[in-house]
């Protein structure tokens, strides 16, 4: 277990990709009235070829092959937005622009792009719409949603669209394949040399309704125009989860559709522990105060269902904003709710089992080199060599506790509750003890996290999952260990002592994963292949 101390640190390093600093608001405010949200304009897609291809799309370099049945093609597209602040009640425009954006606060130009994944057969196509504001926290693109639930997202049919949500990456693009990417415009000031945060960032939530209104209008300039889209959705993860929370809590109310409808008819936000600075630091208050209510989700009109894995929880027992997201589930047409947490899951994590972390692809692509050549992360339970994130003997590293089963059933829960009016399982939070100081994250005899939403991989337990680490080497990437999880699996004599048999085994796990189902928590598919680890895995 890591100490006070050495959490504090930790959590200090990443802190911007999921908590918020306090800060006080002014008493005057004049919040911004709903609007009309302006549709960008697109250009595309990009041609691309062998020697002039995207960042981080499949089937180029060393990123996995194009999905089976899908097209993925990337365009550019652009517009102006503008910077705003809180106030007591909600938001409103920067009141003083800080002289040194020199571009001022409103009406500011930028052009970005986006990746968009079809179905190339239109009949395929379910109608559904999932955007997700890349996550910029390494400095480059990471599809966090994607890269979890691509296997329920490509059997369902339904559209991803990623798009490059923070001018870092922009930069980081047009230094990557600066004759690609020479058009993209997003000025790049950051407050201090190598900061993940600049001057002209807190655009981004215009931006995010700007590329929501293309696809729900869906006219001659939407990628999918001719496609029969039914449902356009938010989600995100870590700091993209925090962009998502924020826009539903904020953004949601004041950028509409002509006739005053929703850019978005519900949001997915995971891995957060509520609303992001709505200017990045600009102004002293682009940060809520500590005690503001509005850490947690207020009403709206349309479905959230906050997902987070157990990695938050353990973070957020650590600040005195870090668990005000919690809050009560409702059912309440005007504040349709669910906040799913799920023990065992971690921040960083190998859900999938893929033999690189597709994150890890990303950044072996964004130095031109490939994975195998990769420098060693640093965190404790990685073997500190060249290459792919490895466990050191006796350890599974990264962890490999499957969040996305849970985050998938969440899409679906979504599109029942708007298209069916199904209402979602609702679960317990995971267990904390406030008694202590920092508070702590309640564990059963086996190490593993109390409460949440349970499955056999923590009530069926053969390991112990832990949803953060510690540093053991300092490098580039170091500071994202406390996001990194691992798991110690069962010796033989434990494993001996709780199950009779591997059938034995297999039986108790089988039993809960059906169950599972039924809930909710879980889709068929997940619960398959749930079973079939069961099935395979080393008990005697």
């Amino acid at each position: 277990m890591l100490t006070s101390n050495r959490v504090s640190s930790a959590w200090k390093a990443c802190a911007a990709t999921l908590l918020l600093a306090g800060t006080s608001l002014p008493v005057a405010a004049q919040d911004v009235t709903p609007f009309e949200v302006k549709e960008p304009t697109v250009i595309g897609p990009i041609p691309s070829s062998a020697t002039n291809y995207p960042y981080a799309v499949e089937g180029f370099d060393v990123q996995p092959p194009v999905p089976k049945g899908y097209v993925v093609e990337e365009y550019f597209f652009s517009g102006k937005g503008d910077i705003y602040e809180y106030t007591p009640t909600g938001i409103r425009h920067v009141t003083t622009c800080p002289a040194a954006a020199t571009l001022g606060c409103t009406g500011i130009p930028y052009m970005t792009r986006m990746i968009v994944k079809r179905p190339a057969n239109l009949n395929k196509f379910s109608g559904t719409v999932i955007v997700e504001a890349l996550n910029p926290s390494a400095g480059f693109d990471i599809a966090a949603v994607w890269d979890r639930s691509r296997d329920y997202f490509e059997r369902n049919g339904d559209v991803f669209v990623g798009w490059s949500s923070k001018s870092v990456i922009v930069d980081m693009l047009k230094k990557w394949n600066p004759t690609r990417y020479a058009s993209l415009n997003w000025v790049y000031a950051p407050f201090t040399p190598g900061s993940n945060n600049a001057l002209y960032d807190g655009i981004t939530f215009d931006i995010a309704a700007q590329i929501g209104a293309l696809f729900k209008a869906n006219g001659p300039q939407s990628p999918l125009h001719g496609y029969p889209v039914k449902h356009v959705f938010e989600a995100g993860f870590s700091q993209d989860g925090s962009f998502t929370f924020t826009q539903a809590q904020f953004f949601h109310a004041i950028e509409r559709m002509p006739g005053g409808g929703p850019v978005y008819d519900g949001y997915v936000p995971g891995g957060t522990n509520g609303p992001s600075n709505v200017n990045f630091g600009l102004t002293p208050a682009g940060a809520l105060s500590a005690s503001d209510p509005r850490h947690h989700m207020q009403p709206r009109e349309v479905p959230v269902i906050q997902i987070n894995t157990e990695t938050e929880v353990f973070i957020g027992t650590f600040s005195p904003t870090g668990l005000l997201y919690r809050r009560p589930d409702s059912d309440d047409p005007a504040d349709r709710y669910r906040l799913w947490e799920v023990p065992g899951g971690s921040h960083v994590s190998n859900d999938t089992q893929d033999p690189v972390l597709i994150l890890q692809l990303n950044d072996a692509e964004r130095q031109h080199i490939q994975p195998s050549e990769l420098p060693p992360i640093g965190c404790t339970h990685q073997q500190f060599v060249p290459g792919p994130a490895t466990g050191i003997s006796g350890v599974v590293d990264p962890n490999d506790y499957p969040f996305a089963f849970v985050a998938s059933a969440a899409f679906q829960a979504l599109i029942d509750w708007v298209e069916r009016a199904a209402p979602p399982a609702r679960a317990d939070r995971i267990a904390v003890n406030t008694a202590t100081s920092p508070s702590m994250v309640v564990r059963d005899s086996f190490g593993n996290a109390l409460g949440g939403v349970r499955t056999p991989f923590v009530d069926v337990p053969i390991t112990t999952y832990t949803p953060f680490d510690t540093v053991a080497h300092t490098t580039a990437f170091s500071g994202f260990c406390i996001l990194y999880g691992y798991n110690v699996p069962f010796d033989e004599t434990r494993l001996r002592s709780l199950y009779r048999n591997h059938g034995d085994y297999v039986s108790n796990f089988v039993h809960q994963a059906n169950d599972l189902v039924y809930q909710g928590f879980w889709l068929q598919p997940e619960a398959n292949d749930a079973i079939q680890r069961a099935v395979h895995a080393s008990v005697p």
